[in-house]
């Protein structure tokens, strides 16, 4: 059992630097206007994170690639005011606040945080279909390099989950099969004959 533990330890501390990392490039992409982000989502994705990670910990339970993607996204935020990027708010964005402002009255209420995970997740999806959207129409919308950096956190992530509940298994699959989705509309650049993204 001992063994188990320290490689899952291992693992944890990997998930947390893969996805630490990822922000380095991301805020340099965007500090030289390389990349055009949808600000609105990472402003959705920074009060879900928030919530999910809240959840976790009240549940005795927790990611370190959380800890990462929640310090990262303030750091990307911060990148995008300091460039002036567009807010790009949406209808979406505001489903999104909705129904995490509902998870968190809900946790309130029933007093058990895997509600606040579950729906949070929901809302995270939500919040983050308009970038969804944009990869599709233009690939070259994200840096390439930061999404493979947090893909392999979020692989590290769920090869250091401690246990198979919600509180601390449900988040890391989750967000894994959300990392697989947009490296895979960011790659599309190369199908398209778009180019081969050079980081700054």
């Amino acid at each position: 059992m001992r063994s188990v533990v320290t490689i899952q330890s291992i693992f944890a501390i990997f998930a947390f630097v893969f996805s630490a990392a990822t922000y380095v490039p991301y805020v340099k992409s965007v500090l030289g206007s390389n990349s055009k982000p949808t600000i609105s989502s990472w402003l959705c994705w920074l009060l879900m994170d928030s919530a999910i990670l809240a959840g976790m910990i009240a549940a005795d339970e927790i990611a370190w690639q959380m800890v990462a993607y929640v310090l990262g996204v303030i750091a990307v935020i911060s990148a995008c005011v300091y460039k002036k990027a567009p807010l790009g708010w949406s209808r979406l964005d505001s489903i999104s606040i909705a129904i995490v402002s509902i998870a968190i009255v809900l946790w309130v209420i029933s007093g058990n945080p895997n509600t606040a995970i579950i729906l949070s997740l929901i809302a995270l999806t939500v919040g983050t279909i308009p970038m969804w959207a944009n990869l599709w129409k233009d690939p070259t919308r994200e840096p390439l390099l930061p999404w493979v950096l947090v893909l392999t956190g979020g692989i590290f992530g769920v090869m250091a989950i401690p246990a198979m509940n919600i509180a601390a298994a449900l988040t890391p699959i989750y967000f894994l099969i959300l990392q697989i989705l947009t490296v895979w509309l960011i790659l599309r650049r190369f199908s398209l004959g778009l180019g081969v993204y050079t980081e700054p």
